[in-house]
């Protein structure tokens, strides 16, 4: 076994001499040979010095030297990362220096292929209610090919995009924790991430200031989100030609429509309204529950706090709505006005069939 105290002597007295040695010509580079672009990888180098100093290494990438660094004692181990950008076949090399800046030869070189994956993204994006308030996800895997893994990122409402999950599958169930917000899958294909062409959305389409009128004027008392736009849409409930389109109506339910407290009613009320003029049909059936907010979450389905209609005494008023469908709204009454007979209302539409999730 080399004495240390020994070796230090003779350090010493060759410094003395100006005989200090080199770094010996360290190992040929440990590491993988056969890589992916875009992909960090690490190699091991190590080499002896004759003084037992320290060292510090360079690598040649193959045409590209990079920085010294690394530093081990002698005969250990240094270990570097790199990232091939480019495919090609490149030999790997290393050289030592110590601390009196003396140089080793250069190693016999490994020689490492690095290729590139073909790289797509994923297709056929669609997004569907998993519970009332989870969303499951699922797409097509990209024309190039399977990438090693897909990323799932979210952006809540107010928010900014950050990765929800990551899997191997093609579909994914997500819990967005009461939120609503876009959604992107992401294909990595080795150290690149391939943007999708498509945008998934649980956010709620808003419909601006409306008026809807009472029942017993001499405008529109229905309401409506129709396919595709899901804009609130008003309409006449004199004849049964808006019959699956009325989500809800505005009534005092009596003849007249002096209030003084209005009513947003499921529209499957209206034939026998006391205030008359809606025709028997299959008009639909939609159930109401009052918020604190127009934020306020909605209760489950089985809640016993869903009734037929919604109390509009004063304003502003805030209902949860669920259509027949099984489609949910918030409406947010801001104005009513008893001398025209009608209300002015703002509306957020659940595109989402089954999800309950409302905020925006």
């Amino acid at each position: 076994m080399r004495n240390p105290a020994l070796s230090g002597l003779v350090f010493v007295l060759l410094a003395a001499c100006g005989k200090q040695s080199p770094p010996q010509k360290p190992m040929t580079p440990i590491g993988p040979t056969d890589c992916t672009t875009g992909v960090a990888y690490n190699y091991r180098v190590m080499t002896i010095h004759p003084e037992v100093q320290s060292v510090e290494f360079q690598f040649d990438w193959g045409g590209a030297v990079g920085d010294w660094g690394n530093w081990a004692a002698s005969g250990e181990t240094a270990e570097v990362s790199h990232v091939f950008d480019t495919a090609g076949t490149y030999p790997i090399a290393a050289r030592a220096r110590d601390s009196a800046g003396l140089l080793s030869e250069w190693s016999d070189p490994l020689s490492v292929t690095a290729v590139s994956i073909p790289s797509g993204p994923a297709r056929n994006l669609s997004l569907r209610a998993e519970t009332d308030s989870t969303v499951r996800l699922a797409w097509s895997p990209p024309v190039e090919g399977t990438p090693n893994q897909y990323l799932v990122m979210f952006k809540p409402v107010g928010g900014t995009y950050a990765v929800a999950l990551e899997t191997g599958d093609t579909t994914c169930e997500h819990d967005p924790a009461g939120l609503t917000g876009e959604y992107r899958v992401l294909a990595q294909f080795g150290g690149r991430y391939v943007e999708p062409e498509e945008t998934l959305s649980t956010l709620p389409v808003q419909t601006n200031s409306t008026w809807v009128d009472e029942l017993n004027a001499s405008g529109k008392p229905g309401l409506g989100w129709p396919a595709p736009a899901r804009v609130g849409v008003t309409y006449d409930m004199s004849d049964t030609a808006w019959v699956d389109l009325v989500e809800f109506y505005v009534t005092d339910f009596k003849a007249g429509s002096s209030g003084p407290t209005y009513y947003l009613a499921s529209p499957d009320l209206a034939p026998g309204d006391s205030g008359g003029g809606v025709p028997a049909g299959r008009w639909q059936v939609t159930s109401f529950v009052e918020l604190a907010s127009e934020q306020g979450p909605l209760p489950a389905p089985g809640d016993s706090s869903w009734r037929t209609s919604a109390r509009v005494a004063s304003t502003p008023v805030y209902a949860g709505c669920r259509t027949q469908q099984d489609f949910y709204a918030v409406v947010k009454v801001t104005q009513m006005r008893i001398t025209q007979a009608d209300v002015r209302l703002e509306t957020w539409f659940q595109p989402v069939q089954g999800l309950r999730l409302l905020r925006h």
